[in-house]
């Protein structure tokens, strides 16, 4: 027997990933902006230098673009949000709009150091132009059929995401002194594959691996954007992504404008782009030479599983710490013993920054949090960690304290605070119960990264100054005097270690992250022969040892050597000062660079931003089918994100009934408030052996509370909600004599809690979790029904780290008369779903990867994993009587395909083979072996 379950919907969209939050942020929270015909800052009272500094930007950017894509301009809403911890922006479609996250990123060598805000405008305002000027040929058509959902679906499928974040990339490079471009962290990506020899496919360098470590969208991007700029001049890409957008040759449009325009094939074009970097001087060339010889990793390459070693400390003459993270397991702190075992002392609280620090014993480190109903609010506090008894306790709660440091004496804690108002301060802060004994800040610092106990009066920090330029520099504690002790330069630094007399450190120059030192007092910078060019983290210098981790194709991976092998060379400052690129930036010499030094401010007038404002904001309106209703609907969602609204037409092909209605949640409240009415028109049945016919009105409304939070090492929810319904019939002919109009109302309540841990990258399930969903629904008119329904499950670890055993239980029970609501038990797979008055199941399964195959075929397809599942369902009905009626039992096994179709589009196809063990209630065969499809129902949500 063959079954098809579910329906592939062949219309797809995407739009730029973004954590859209809905209703997350505190009804406290007053809104002003700055209104312009390009953007519409708004931003929350007190943060008005941050939003002009934005609009000057962006304006500027505007009117000044020297690589422009166009000359359309239409304004933008940019919502500055400095209630997260999170470092990131995106700009979006559907609707269309720009958040920033205001709090920079506690790392210095991902993202720089210049201002983050210069850095987000210049980015997203990027994606902007982008969104801008791609309005051509049928790109526009869908724009105009679909709203913005239909325009993202078409520009998504005519310009690849790498050109998006590479453009963008390349727009805060050549706009700034700095940029992801001239930082050797982000560069050295594709040059750590060349140096392995690791030749991957273009698909898989399109769409990653589950395996191996392959550079992301942004890294190729770029390449390949400043490559294009460099060889073709700077209209290549606008004449470019014009065609493509227009979809000019219809299939495969970008490849076809960059045949065009290039005047060599698409393939040509990537391969000799690649070449270019390669055969660069100062790019792979000179990497590959340099890193023939060096320090060996301390533990041995893990050719099965991709992983990492980072930030060791020696804790004695013989162990080494490390915070160790894999492909296949969970964030932990492991010691290395001198027989090369490791001790896994605990798994590593959720967090959004890797570093940490030790001294004698204990260890200290930053963890994330969030509120639990305003999602825009979140925490980063302190734990320690006892080292010897893995002992761990929180040290501060709902705070922004980031990269925290312990004294030699385990009395105090030095760590960054970045406020919402966007100051930063060192907070000294007593390890016994939290206390602030110390604040430092200093007008001159524009952000202070990384520091250090030097003494019990002294601390080093690396500076981000409001130049962009960073320094590494000794604070006091005392009068916050801050003592430079390298020269200020674009070249980023950090990860401080303070051990007799010096100061080391990591600092990117001549086009690498290398290690150096300095002494505790000032003096000359010294640089250590690391041998290796793609980039040496987390010094630390105890024990006559020197250990780093070296950043390579494989992870990062453990260096280790005796402090007397070191070879040091003094640096003259004259070098220290100047800014070493990997690659050259196309146009560098002909365009200025206006962030952040070379731009005249702007003031834009500051007025209230009511909440309120055009909350009916509807940006889409699409078909959508699920069998068997077709629907199409109209979309809407304001800026501030706390109202959702739909209004759609609705055609039921089983009924052949025509419907419309209106739905909304409100989330600005505490309660979210829902309710939505839906008519129907002319449904029809066979009573009495007379037809019966009626208009249907349904209308609810309803609230719920939706709580998710992050706390330790789990992601927990719990929901509670409730909605009133009110059903009214219109009888028509015979029966609006007989019957009249009838209407019956319902209450239904529900509450949903669970738990989970982090995941790894291959991890599908969690390896720990569990879920549970209570729901009761009961007439309150004309009928006595009611229906209960618990559903729940539990993820355990199977038997290697991407195994999982995890069983589903569900209990359904209903009233034996007056039926009127819809069977939703998850019957035993295999059977046909049968109503009965009180029945309850288990189902239990195995699941574990097979294959990560990391191939594909013309630019369509791409096998990214393979996964199996094997099940056993039991299920117990019983009759009107709450008597034991027959079991349900199943069988079988389950085998999945993760793909992703035109390098973008992720969408899992499966096959079931389920035997049932008992009768069928429907076709009431017995021992009967069913195949089923399983297809993904849509890519579009609904």
């Amino acid at each position: 027997m063959y079954k098809k379950i579910g329906f592939l919907l062949l219309t797809m969209t995407t739009l730029h990933v973004h954590a859209q939050r809905f209703g997350g942020t505190p009804p406290g929270v007053k809104w002003r902006q700055l209104g312009s015909d390009t953007a519409r800052i708004i931003f929350p009272e007190g943060l008005e230098k941050d939003a002009q500094r934005v609009a000057t930007i962006v304006h500027n950017q505007a009117a000044n673009t020297p690589v422009a894509l166009g000359s359309r301009v239409r304004t933008i809403n940019i919502v500055l949000q400095n209630q997260t911890t999170i470092a990131n922006g995106y700009v979006g479609l559907g609707p269309y709009r720009s958040e920033f996250y205001l709090t920079p990123s506690a790392g210095n060598f991902d993202q720089g150091s210049i201002p983050w805000t210069d850095q987000l405008a210049l980015h997203e305002y990027r994606h902007v132009q982008q969104f801008n000027n791609f309005h051509n040929g049928l790109s526009q058509v869908m724009r105009v059929l679909f709203g913005e959902e239909g325009y993202a679906l078409a520009i998504n499928a005519s310009v690849p995401n790498w050109f998006y974040e590479g453009d963008a990339v390349y727009s805060e490079t050549i706009l700034s002194n700095q940029g992801r471009g001239r930082l050797p962290q982000f560069m050295n990506a594709y040059p750590s594959l060349c140096l392995a020899e690791k030749k991957y496919s273009w698909m898989k360098l399109r769409n990653g691996s589950l395996k191996d470590y392959v550079p992301d969208h942004y890294n190729l991007g770029y390449l390949l954007v400043n490559y294009g700029y460099e060889k073709y001049g700077a209209d290549f890409w606008a004449k470019v992504t014009k065609d493509a957008s227009a979809f000019k040759g219809l299939f495969y449009p970008f490849q076809k404008a960059i045949e065009k325009y290039a005047g060599v094939s698409y393939t040509r074009f990537r391969e000799e782009a690649l070449d270019y970097y390669k055969n660069t001087t100062t790019g792979i060339a000179a990497a590959t030479a340099a890193g023939e010889s060096g320090p060996h990793p301390v533990t041995s390459l893990n050719k099965k599983v991709l992983t990492s070693y980072q930030f060791p400390y020696a804790v004695s003459p013989t162990s080494t710490l490390y915070l160790k993270t894999s492909y296949n397991r969970r964030p932990g702190f492991v010691v290395r013993n001198a027989d090369g075992k490791e001790d896994w002392l605990r798994v590593r609280d959720i967090a959004i920054n890797d570093q940490y620090s030790y001294r004698n014993g204990q260890l200290v480190y930053a963890a994330y949090e969030s509120d639990p109903r305003w999602r825009w609010r979140d925490y980063s506090v302190i734990r320690v960690m006892d080292v010897e008894t893995h002992a761990q306790r929180t040290l501060t709660h709902k705070s922004r304290y980031f990269s925290p440091d312990i004294s030699a004496d385990g009395q105090r804690v030095v760590a960054v605070q970045n406020a919402r108002d966007g100051k930063s301060e060192l907070h000294v802060l007593a390890t016994d119960n939290g206390e602030v004994l110390q604040r430092v800040s200093n007008s001159s610092v524009m952000l202070f990264t990384d520091p250090k106990f030097i003494d019990d009066t002294s601390v080093v920090s690396a500076l981000r100054l409001p130049d962009g330029r960073m320094t590494l520099a000794r604070v006091s504690l005392q009068n916050s005097r801050v003592q430079p002790l390298t020269p200020s330069s674009f070249n980023v630094l950090g990860y401080p270690c303070v051990s007799d007399g010096y100061i080391y450190f990591t600092a990117s120059f001549g086009g690498r992250d290398d290690i150096f030192r300095v002494p505790v007092s000032g003096g000359v910078i010294s640089q250590m022969y690391t041998h290796w060019p793609l980039g040496n983290y987390g010094v630390n210098v105890a024990y006559g040892k020197i250990s780093w981790s070296a950043f390579t194709a494989d992870g990062y991976q453990l260096q280790q050597t005796d402090t007397a092998a070191v070879q040091w060379e003094p640096l003259p400052s004259l070098l220290a000062e100047r800014l070493a690129i990997t690659y050259p930036v196309a146009n560098a010499n002909e365009i200025q660079e206006f962030v952040p030094g070379h731009l005249k401010p702007r003031q834009f007038t500051s007025t209230r931003y009511r909440s309120g404002t055009r909350l009916f904001n509807f940006h889409s309106w699409r078909p959508y089918y699920e069998d068997p209703e077709f629907t199409f609907s109209l979309y809407g969602q304001n800026v501030l994100n706390t109202l959702e609204t739909q209004i759609y037409y609705l055609y039921n092909e089983n009924e052949k009934t025509h419907a419309a209605g209106v739905s909304a949640v409100y989330g600005k409240w505490f309660p979210y408030l829902n309710m939505g009415s839906q008519y129907t028109f002319a449904r029809q049945e066979v009573m009495n052996n007379r037809l019966r016919t009626w208009d249907q009105l349904d209308t609810r409304i309803g609230l719920s509370v939706p709580l998710s939070w992050v706390k330790k090492q789990t992601s927990r929810q719990f929901t509670v909600g409730s909605n009133f319904y009110v059903s009214q019939d219109f009888n028509k002919g015979f029966f609006k004599d007989t019957l009249g109009n009838t209407s019956f109302t319902y209450l239904h309540h529900y509450v949903t809690f669970g738990e989970q841990v982090e995941t790894a990258v291959q991890h599908f399930y969690p390896r720990l979790a569990y879920n549970l969903t209570l729901q009761f629904r009961h007439a309150l008119t004309n009928y006595n029904s009611r229906q209960f329904l618990a559903t729940g499950a539990v993820y355990f670890p199977g038997l290697a780290p991407t195994h999982n055993l995890y069983f589903n239980g569900a209990w359904q029970e209903t009233s034996v008369r007056d039926v009127r609501f819809a069977n939703r038990f998850p019957y035993s797979r295999g059977y046909n779903a049968a109503y009965f008055a009180r029945i309850w199941g288990i189902r239990s399964n195995y699941h574990l990867p097979l294959l990560y195959p990391d191939w594909g075929f013309g630019n369509m397809l791409y096998l990214q994993r393979f996964r199996l599942n094997a099940f056993y369902d039991f299920s117990k009905a019983f009759d009107v009587n709450k008597r034991p009626l027959a079991f349900q039992r199943s069988v079988g096994g389950e085998l999945f395909v993760d793909t992703k179709w035109w390098n973008q589009y992720e969408l899992t196809f499966g096959f079931r083979v389920s035997h049932l063990l008992d009768t069928d209630f429907l076709t009431r065969q017995s021992g009967a072996t069913v195949f089923e499809f399983i297809m993904p129902v849509s890519i579009l949500p609904r």
